[in-house]
């Protein structure tokens, strides 16, 4: 063979090659959105947007991620409306309330549908009933604990029999807790050098509850819907990575990093709930929120009110997320 045939045959090679490396690789942007991303929780709703950035699925997206941790969801509103946090995780109590107040946000996901929470005691206590008259502690009213203590209560037969005392945070509830001045709470972790026991595991009562949400403000659900939707994407893979238990060092590392924690038992507690409780698909479900709309007194109200499932929806139709599994 002449060289220069050999040649031409060479170049063709290399053209095809080329060609099925570009139709092969994955699609990317072409150029990355900066967003600030929020969170108002360090706790297991929050795990799955933090694997996200840890497993580089954000980046794969075209998001150039910025975290912040915002310690109070109320705090968060105004931050998105702004344009300061163009999405977040955030209490699922505080983004139906805002928008129901007229706040202009939007909840695009619920992350757990179910409550990982537990009510500590004393470990005198080992029937509910013996409750009556004591006293729990809730961090704020209206918060997250306070509402699931009050479900709680009535679901056994012991709303309005029982003292509820606002604390201010769980770290003021353990506190409390330690120096007996309150005889339990209701609480995913009970941070608290003193004696206890777990008298209810909230998630096996039937209980349903959504415990955070994926949240923007509807300018930016306008704006930027393609955007929106890369985000989910990330989230949706930063979920599927955190479900999968040969990636626990990776996942405890990055609850490490974004929660600032250094003790290993919290990571893993963390960790635990995280794996067991925050959903495949993330969708707002009715049943989640309609004890949330009960205690705001708007029972029976529609769920489009304050929350748009279509990209969670269109996922699923076009089975990204049976797929996000699977490449796992």
């Amino acid at each position: 063979m002449k060289m220069t045939q050999r040649c031409k045959l060479l170049s063709a090679a290399a053209t095809v090659g080329l060609a099925i490396l570009i139709f092969c690789a994955p699609v990317q942007p072409a150029d990355k959105s900066k967003l600030t991303l929020g969170y108002s929780s360090t706790g297991p709703t929050a795990v799955g947007l933090w694997m996200a950035q840890e497993i580089g699925a954000l980046n794969k997206y075209g998001v150039d991620a910025n975290f912040v941790f915002i310690s109070s969801s109320p705090v968060m509103v105004p931050a998105l409306i702004g344009g300061d946090v163009q999405c977040a995780v955030a209490g699922a109590n505080a983004v139906i309330a805002a928008a129901l107040g007229g706040a202009p946000i939007v909840s695009v996901a619920s992350l757990a549908n179910r409550p990982y929470l537990r009510l500590w005691v004393r470990p005198e206590f080992t029937r509910v009933e013996e409750l009556r008259g004591k006293t729990l502690g809730v961090s704020r009213f209206g918060s997250t604990t306070d509402n699931l203590t009050r479900i709680l209560l009535r679901r056994v037969g012991l709303e309005n029999a029982v003292n509820i005392r606002q604390l201010g945070g769980t770290l003021e509830v353990a506190l409390a807790f330690r120096h007996r001045q309150i005889d339990g709470a209701v609480l995913a972790t009970l941070r608290a050098d003193a004696p206890h026991r777990i008298l209810i595991e909230l998630a096996e009562s039937g209980i349903q509850y959504s415990m955070g949400q994926l949240v923007v403000a509807r300018e930016f659900q306008r704006r930027s819907p393609d955007t929106l939707e890369r985000i989910m994407r990330a989230y949706i893979e930063g979920v599927a990575a955190l479900r999968d238990p040969s990636h626990k060092s990776r996942v405890t590392k990055a609850i490490a990093y974004f929660s600032r924690l250094k003790e290993a038992r919290a990571i893993d507690e963390i960790y635990n709930d995280a794996a067991k409780y925050v959903d495949r698909i993330p969708r707002v479900e009715a049943e989640a929120v309609a004890a949330t709309l009960e205690m705001m007194g708007k029972k029976g109200l529609p769920i489009e009110t304050f929350a748009d499932n279509s990209i969670v929806d269109k996922l699923v139709r076009e089975g990204f997320i049976e797929q996000a599994y699977k490449n796992r």
